[in-house]
């Protein structure tokens, strides 16, 4: 009987176990819930996170730095870690940015501890120094391996801070922005715009804080409180999807009659910012107001946001308080800021007013010179009359006639050729005429008188040609003698 007994309480047991898991299961906290953590990285950061975290309440806040006195000065609500202790002896590492880079990637594993169950990491740091410039990407790093969303909110150093704080600052910058997926930048010079130059040191950087507590607040309230139009992390997320792409944060609170007008301003042109949102490529803006907020309010809001980009992709949220009354408050995160909108028309470029005339001074006026009267035209001469030159034409040459050949075979004596005669007045010469001989006289002649004739007349020829052949003065000569 004891037996059973024993194994009857066995079996009781177990139904008790399985009724409990049963309503482990059932329970709400297996919701997820969105975590989101703030980390100050080096000296900047962490006074910066110190002093945010007494007033934003369901955001975790950590400060990482090399110096370990100034880790003490951080209030109980912020956890600390000290890393590069072996490298820097936790003295911190002055101005030399590789120093807090080898610090980081020393400590690598408990910087990853960090991001173990986070949602969406913020990593503040006043860049310009040697912790913050050199670790702050390293962290950035380790988050993206981790596949942790990041978003980086910086500060730049004064410009009375030199060059050389300026140029660390520019190179951390390059290093650390593809490692994010977005961030935004504040130049510490841009106080000036909030405050007089005779306040204290203390408070000018407190002002700081003050506007990045307001800008913190309103990006948690977007998150956690439930709204009438309610924005979850998925919205969240689907804005913050990207690498590197410049944001702007900005929290406005106004209360009157121009409520939304004011907080318009306010939100949309935040004096510590060196850009605006124009051309932003996303925009998620939270709206909290008492339950008497009227629609036309709301539509002005979305409506003067929407104009900046109507391009852009927009999520906005409604959120009710009854401790609002007739206040009013604006959350506004844009992404890829920067660009102008294309979808917008160029404004039409004014004229450009025309130069007035430059009014010369007046020409002395010149001498008048007497005109020369004009000489008398010559009278024309007559073009003299060519002279024609008389030329004999010569006649076309005719074909020679074919030469008989005579029947007797008489040697006949070959012409020599003329020689160039020297151009000279010829010589009067008398030329024996001929005695007409009556025809009653005539009587017939042979062949051989008609050729004893012929070679007659042809030696006399010959002779009077030998006689031209020579010169003028040789045939006077000639003559005398003869």
């Amino acid at each position: 009987m004891a037996k059973k007994k024993i194994k009857r309480k066995k079996k009781t047991v177990r139904k008790r176990k399985v009724r409990r898991s049963v309503k482990k299961n059932n329970s709400p906290e297996l919701i997820h819930r969105t975590r989101m953590r703030v980390i100050g990285i080096g000296g900047g950061g962490s006074s910066i996170v110190s002093e945010i975290a007494p007033q934003v309440s369901r955001v975790d806040f950590v400060v990482a730095n090399t110096d370990i006195q100034a880790l003490k000065q951080v209030g109980r609500r912020v956890r600390t870690l000290a890393f590069g202790q072996s490298l820097t002896g936790g003295l911190g590492c002055g101005m030399d940015a590789r120093l807090g880079q080898k610090a980081a990637k020393q400590d690598k594993q408990k910087i990853a501890k960090l991001f173990k169950g986070v949602d969406l990491c913020i990593l503040v740091s006043s860049l310009g120094g040697g912790t913050g410039s050199g670790a702050a990407p390293e962290f950035a790093k380790i988050a993206r391996e981790m596949k942790v969303m990041t978003f980086g909110i910086f500060t730049l150093p004064f410009r009375f801070e030199g060059g050389k704080k300026a140029q660390i600052a520019r190179n951390s910058l390059k290093k650390i922005t593809p490692h994010l997926n977005a961030l935004a930048i504040i130049p510490n010079e841009n106080i000036f715009k909030i405050i007089d130059k005779n306040t204290p040191l203390k408070e000018a950087f407190s002002a700081i804080n003050k506007r990045l507590v307001e800008n913190l607040r309103g990006l948690c309230e977007m998150v956690y409180l439930p709204g009438l139009v309610n924005i979850d992390f998925a919205d969240l997320k689907t804005v913050l999807e990207g690498k590197g792409k410049l944001a702007y944060l900005n929290s406005a609170f106004s209360q009157g009659s121009n409520r939304i007008e004011e907080v318009l301003k306010k939100a949309l042109h935040s004096p510590l910012n060196e850009y605006s949102i124009q051309g932003a490529e996303k925009i998620v803006f939270n709206i909290t107001a008492s339950p008497g907020l009227g629609m036309k309010e709301v539509e002005q809001v979305s409506q003067t946001i929407t104009d900046f980009n109507r391009r852009a992709k927009i999520i906005f949220g409604v959120s009710q308080n009854n401790g609002y009354r007739d206040k009013i408050r604006i959350a506004l995160l844009a992404l890829g800021c920067g660009k102008e909108d294309k979808s917008k028309k160029k404004p039409k470029r004014r004229p450009r007013p025309k130069p007035k005339p430059k009014i010369k001074p007046k020409p002395k006026p010149k001498k008048r010179r007497r005109r020369k009267p004009k000489p008398k035209p010559r009278p024309k001469r007559r073009p003299k009359p060519k002279l024609k030159l008389k030329t004999k034409r010569r006649k076309p040459r005719s074909k020679p006639k074919p030469r008989l050949k005579p029947k007797s075979k008489l040697k006949v004596k070959k012409r020599k050729p003329r020689k160039k005669l020297v151009k000279a007045k010829p010589a009067s010469v008398e030329v024996p005429i001929e005695e007409e001989v009556p025809e009653k006289t005539l009587t017939r002649r042979t062949a051989l008188d008609l050729k004893k004739a012929v070679e007659d007349t042809e030696e006399e020829i010959l002779a009077e040609e030998k006689k031209w052949d020579l010169p003028a003065f040789l045939r006077r000569r000639k003559e005398g003698n003869g």
